[in-house]
């Protein structure tokens, strides 16, 4: 990646680069050199253009390099593009992931507010969990369409794993990790509840209200994606706040989330992630295990 696209995407430089901002730009140099000959050929272009989408596409390649996985060569992918960010090559098969890192949205109701901190004049504000479920829900169904069309195209192989990688980088003050964000978004997971018992004071049941919408301005929109067959073409979403501006991993971990409905399903323990959610149904509802912390 050469200096103009850099001191485009990052900071408008006139006199030498400030210390943090050098020690940025030769950790993404030093990623890029890892990840250029498997990158589309206008990676460079598009970086300066979408600094936090293909930051996200970067970050996970060369976490999954590092971990001893193989990526399809440059010299392999389609010259003109057209195909997922990534393409992961193991055992004579292949997993494509398509990445996205989702803007705060159109100014109005439904945005994701900027929350100004306390120690600079803010207030104490309700986290805007709505809001942020819009985004990620609205990623999901944009890219599970794109990956429609790749398989009509012919691009995915019908035996291929396809994976929606999701960043919430841009809005990642506010997205909820406990759960992690994307759950309430692919499955029925409202807000939680505490019931206590009046007279001990012991807490007798807590968990999720069950929610299968979200309101939005235009009317509610469904979020269920993953507890029915509607989008068994998506194998899984992995899903992050992680981005330049926080890239630690214990604080915003790397997650992937099954779809139980997969008609190409995504072996468990596959890929260097931190949280793998395997989810199932039983008569009281879903049941979702994080089968790293097992």
């Amino acid at each position: 990646m050469d200096g103009d696209d850099l001191d485009v995407a990052y900071v408008n430089i006139k006199a030498g680069l400030a210390a943090p901002e050098r020690k940025m730009r030769d950790l993404i140099e030093g990623l890029w050199a890892e990840y250029e000959p498997y990158a589309d050929g206008d990676f460079r272009e598009g970086f300066a253009q979408d600094v936090d989408g293909r930051f996200w596409e970067l970050l996970l390649a060369t976490t999954l390099l590092r971990s001893g996985h193989q990526l399809l060569p440059r010299s392999e992918r389609n010259a003109d593009g057209g195909q997922p960010d990534i393409c992961v090559l193991e055992d004579g098969s292949r997993t494509w992931i398509e990445a996205i890192a989702p803007t705060k949205g159109a100014a109005g109701s439904d945005q994701v507010p900027d929350i100004l901190p306390i120690n600079e004049g803010g207030w104490v504000v309700p986290v805007p969990l709505r809001q942020t479920q819009l985004r990620a829900t609205s990623a999901f169904w944009t890219k599970s369409r794109r990956i429609q069309a790749y398989l009509e195209e012919g691009v995915i192989d019908p035996s291929d794993k396809r994976v929606i990688a999701i960043s919430a980088s841009r809005f990642a003050t506010v997205a909820t990790e406990d759960p992690p964000l994307i759950m309430s978004s692919l499955f029925p997971i409202g807000a939680a509840f505490v019931r206590v018992d009046r007279n001990s004071g012991e807490v007798i049941e807590e968990g999720y209200n069950h929610a299968p919408t979200i309101e939005r301005l235009g009317g509610e929109i469904p979020r269920a994606a993953f507890s029915g067959p509607e989008f068994s073409h998506v194998s899984g979403v992995l899903w992050s706040r992680t981005g330049l501006g926080n890239m630690s991993r214990q604080a915003r971990p790397l997650t992937i989330v099954h779809n139980p409905y997969a008609e190409v399903p995504i072996e468990q323990g596959w890929g260097p992630w931190d949280k793998e959610y395997v989810v199932s149904e039983d008569a009281s509802g879903w049941v979702a295990n994080n089968i790293r912390e097992l």
